[in-house]
């Protein structure tokens, strides 16, 4: 078991050496299915429930259900992007997506997940890509990731400072919005003089 000790230690570790990495599983849909098959598509809403395929439960499921602190992580594709699942919706992550699941307390789901999106990470992950037209990053490499880990009191702070930058850009997009609107108004209110 890896851990951290002191304030201000860094950990350098292979993703392999703390948590478990999966791929997703392919069932046909079903209207009257009960469990969701995630994709990438369905991670960026805000609401993946409603947009989710939902498919009949198996017990072949079980080994690919989502839990709660479990991060999936687009693998094939241009988006690159990892969530943390939080939904309390029976789930399972479709072809696209691995599934990592944490074997460790030295290191919180959410700051796996601001790392793994992390600009510089993630051009790493996308020169050991394969493919041009629908391009794969294979399971070793994300195995074999680097995860540079901090203390937890370090984690949470960056957490947090990554949610507030969200916060504030979303903000400054909807004030663009509106002052645009109320633009907009002004002059075609000026233009019906």
């Amino acid at each position: 078991m890896i851990t951290i000790s002191n304030k201000n230690t860094k950990k350098k570790v292979k993703l392999h050496e703390i948590a478990e990495l999966s791929s997703g599983i392919y069932l046909k849909g079903s209207p009257a299915g009960k469990v969701f098959c995630l994709q990438v598509k369905d991670l960026l809403m805000s609401s993946p429930e409603t947009t989710a395929t939902r498919i009949e439960y198996t017990p072949k499921l079980d080994n690919y259900l989502l839990r709660n602190g479990d991060l999936l992580f687009a693998g094939k594709g241009t988006t690159y992007l990892c969530k943390v699942f939080e939904l309390k919706i029976p789930a399972v992550p479709s072809t696209t997506l691995y599934s990592i699941r944490l074997r460790s307390n030295i290191i919180s789901p959410k700051y796996l997940c601001w790392y793994l999106n992390h600009p510089s990470v993630v051009a790493a992950v996308k020169t050991e890509q394969a493919g041009t037209g629908t391009p794969l990053i294979h399971k070793p490499t994300l195995e074999n990731l680097e995860i540079i880990i901090p203390d937890h009191e370090t984690q949470r702070r960056i957490v947090e400072l990554s949610f507030l930058q969200k916060r504030e850009k979303e903000i400054l997009e909807a004030i663009a919005k509106k002052r645009m609107q109320i633009t907009n108004q002004i002059l075609i209110n000026e233009l019906k003089k």
